[in-house]
């Protein structure tokens, strides 16, 4: 049975997010390895990670998923650019292991100017296998479906299958489905004939044993239109109904729920988290 947490900060360290999911009574977390827009990697300190980790043994709190930072891009041909995210990618699985987490999710990356989709999915690939080679952890690495636009990889369930494909270690790989990133790269989630078409070309092309984490975000954008912008659940173009019918869907597949909704407000994320927790309880009246 799927379960449910937010992504939690790190502003006071690995107890503080902790603490943070606890407090809203979080069964699942989420957290960056860093701040995600910096390329430096800065080890927690190890008491902070002694009482993290014990804590969230006490706690129940599981399945941990990490996230990689934004700036690494492993679909990159710019030879400097794609060391730096190999490089970053190796230290992400390595700090995961360390947290003993169990997932890490990755955004794809974007195929260079003067490059094809064909030659990122190799990158991608060439990356994941390296990294799986130099880190001898077991951590999980779930690639994460984009909204696309302009050269991102992933926004199509067909490119996520070709890196799946070529990576070795298929026990190590994974996908974590982003509700909006879906809805706006044009998978019409929002009804339940869009949701089953979804997923039964999802489980064609890839896999459904390959969902382990859900992203659970609505849109701000529209269908298709190629924006990665996060809404509260039920207030975006995706809804209520829709959001219903995807956790009766994908409930006794997916191991993890992560919300990435706005935090604008204090109760914003426990909101979010208690429509979650109410819906999977309940069958939902939609029928394809």
């Amino acid at each position: 049975m799927i379960r449910f947490g937010v992504h939690c900060s790190l502003r006071k360290g690995l107890p503080g997010a902790l603490e943070e999911a606890k407090n809203i009574e979080c069964e699942a977390m989420q957290i960056f390895t860093r701040s995600p827009r910096m390329w430096r990697m800065t080890m927690p300190p190890e008491g902070d990670i002694r009482e993290f980790k014990a804590s969230r043994n006490r706690s129940g709190i599981a399945p941990l998923v990490v996230h990689t930072p934004y700036l690494p891009n492993i679909a990159t041909s710019k030879q400097k650019l794609y060391a730096m995210s190999l490089k970053a990618l190796i230290d992400d699985l390595t700090v995961s292991d360390i947290l003993r987490a169990d997932y890490l999710v990755i955004h794809p990356g974007a195929y260079s100017e003067t490059a094809t989709r064909e030659t990122g999915i190799k990158k991608v690939v060439d990356a994941v296998n390296k990294a799986f080679e130099e880190s001898a952890g077991d951590v999980s690495l779930l690639l994460e479906n984009t909204a696309g636009g302009g050269r991102r990889m992933g926004s199509a369930f067909q490119e996520i299958a070709a890196m799946i494909d070529g990576i070795k270690n298929k026990k190590r790989i994974g996908v974590c489905f982003d509700t909006a990133h879906a809805f706006a790269a044009g998978y019409d989630i929002s009804c339940a004939k869009g949701i089953d078409k979804a997923l039964s070309e999802f489980d064609s092309l890839i896999g459904l044993k390959y969902l382990k984490c859900v992203h659970f975000n609505d849109s701000m954008a529209p269908l298709s239109s190629r924006r990665d912008r996060h809404e509260h659940i039920a207030k975006g173009y995706i809804g209520a109904e829709g959001f219903k019918y995807f956790i009766e869907r994908v409930k006794d597949i997916a191991e993890a729920g992560i919300l990435e909704t706005p935090k604008d407000s204090e109760t914003a994320d426990l909101e979010n988290l208690s429509k979650l927790k109410k819906w999977r309880k309940q069958k939902s009246p939609l029928k394809a």
